[in-house]
């Protein structure tokens, strides 16, 4: 399946969601959106570990997590507060690749992986990125888009 055809299928499927039965799920991606987007470099450098802990436990990919202190703090005693800040903004506004980007966040921060990254990318550019997850990677091997990762570490 080419990139026209499925941006086709994925626009379809948005007319089908945008009736009066998904108003509620759509004001939520909305909120989360708006939230994310509100994030801008200066905002990130100058966050503290409170914010934090808000902003990794506001992702659907954290949901898991009862205690999103607990893992916030996890996080950011594996990787270390500013170095945790300054590969977010280099990851979502940096000027390299999506792949060189990616491939550095994934390599240096510990506890964060594809699902969150990708999850914070889409909120940043929904329009040029996706949340690709175990769920969405079978979708797409379901639509026959090939190379679909199958482990996280196929996710560069």
């Amino acid at each position: 399946m080419n990139l026209t055809t499925l941006k086709a299928i994925i626009n379809e499927y948005k007319k089908q969601i945008s009736g009066t039965n998904n108003i509620d799920a759509i004001k939520e991606r909305n909120a989360r959106k708006d939230y994310y987007q509100s994030w801008t470099k200066t905002r990130i450098q100058n966050m503290n570990e409170d914010e934090f802990v808000e902003y990794i436990g506001k992702l659907w990919s954290m949901l898991v997590w009862g205690n999103k202190k607990y893992i916030a703090d996890k996080i950011i005693e594996s990787n270390g507060f500013e170095h945790i800040k300054e590969q977010l903004i280099a990851l979502l506004y940096g000027k390299g690749s999506i792949i060189q980007r990616w491939n550095e966040f994934y390599r240096n921060i510990k506890h964060i992986g594809p699902s969150s990254m990708s999850e914070l990318l889409s909120y940043i550019d929904p329009e040029e990125y996706v949340i690709c997850n175990k769920v969405t990677c079978e979708c797409f091997s379901y639509l026959g888009i090939e190379g679909v990762p199958v482990y996280n570490y196929q996710y560069k």
